[in-house]
C-alpha cells in the first residue's frame, strides 16, 4: 500500500514537468515548419515577377521613314536678294511665257532622299532651254554652279537622286503632276534648303543639257485675299 502511494506522489510531480517538455518540443517543431515554409514561399517566387531594368538597348530608335530634319540646318544670315534668288545657267533661257509660272501662293512637293515633302508659300517653276545647241552645258557643270552658290548662301544640299516613282505613287500620280512642273521621276533631281530667321526656301534642280528645270518654293502662310461685301456695296450693286 505504501508502495502504491509513493509510485502515486512520484508521477504527479514527474506529469507537469514531461508537459512541458513535450510543448517545448511541440514549439521547436512548428518555429522548424515555419521557417521550412517561408524559405520554400521565398524560393517559388516566379522571376518574372521581379523588376527589370530597361537597357539602352530597349530604348526606341527613329524609324527610317523619318522625313528630313529642318532642325538640323544651320540658319544662314547671307543676303540672298529677292525671289526666286538664283537664275538659269548661262546660254540657257525660257523661251515662251509657258515654260515660267509664277504663283504668290501654290504647293511643291520636294524630296528629300526618301519621300516627297509637301511645301506651300511662293512658287516658281521654270524650265530653261539651250540657245545655242552647239554650246550646251554638261549636267555636271550646272550641278556643280548651282551647289556652289547655294551653299554660299548658307544652303545646304539635302538630297541628290533619282526620284523614284514609288515616291510618287505615295503621293497620287495627278496630285503630284498638279504640282510638279517639269520635274519627272527616273530622272536626276537635286534638292537644296536655305533656311533663315525668318525664310525657309527649297530649291529642285533636275539637270539637262538641253532642257533643264528650276523649282523655287520659299515655305509662307496664304495671304487671305477674299472677304465678305459689305451692305453698303451691296446696295450700290
Amino acid at each position: 500500500m505504501k508502495n502504491a502511494l509513493r509510485y502515486l506522489l512520484s508521477a504527479a510531480l514527474l506529469a507537469p514537468l514531461l508537459t512541458g517538455c513535450g510543448s517545448k518540443n511541440e514549439a521547436d517543431e512548428t518555429a522548424a515548419d515555419a521557417t521550412t515554409t517561408t524559405e520554400t514561399t521565398t524560393a517559388e517566387v516566379p522571376a518574372e515577377t521581379m523588376p527589370t531594368e530597361t537597357t539602352p538597348a530597349e530604348t526606341a530608335t527613329p524609324s527610317s521613314d523619318a522625313t528630313f530634319d529642318l532642325t538640323k540646318v544651320p540658319v544662314s544670315t547671307a543676303n540672298l536678294g529677292r525671289f526666286p534668288y538664283v537664275s538659269g545657267p548661262k546660254g540657257y533661257k525660257f523661251p515662251n511665257p509657258s515654260d515660267s509660272a509664277y504663283y504668290e501662293f501654290d504647293r511643291s512637293y520636294v524630296y528629300d532622299g526618301k519621300q516627297l515633302v509637301p511645301v506651300e508659300g511662293k512658287v516658281l517653276r521654270r524650265q530653261y532651254r539651250v540657245i545655242d545647241d552647239n554650246k550646251k552645258t554638261s549636267e555636271l557643270m550646272q550641278q556643280r554652279n548651282y551647289e556652289n552658290l547655294i551653299k554660299s548662301l548658307g544652303g545646304v544640299q539635302v538630297s541628290s537622286a533619282e526620284l523614284p516613282r514609288e515616291a510618287i505613287e505615295k503621293v497620287g500620280n495627278d496630285t503630284y503632276k498638279k504640282y510638279a512642273g517639269n520635274i519627272s521621276s527616273g530622272e536626276q533631281v537635286d534638292t537644296y534648303l536655305i533656311r533663315q530667321k525668318d525664310k525657309e526656301v527649297w530649291i529642285q534642280i533636275q539637270p539637262g543639257d538641253t532642257y533643264m528645270d528650276v523649282v523655287v518654293t520659299e515655305r509662307a502662310a496664304m495671304p487671305q485675299q477674299v472677304s465678305t461685301i459689305p451692305a453698303d456695296e451691296l446696295k450700290k450693286n
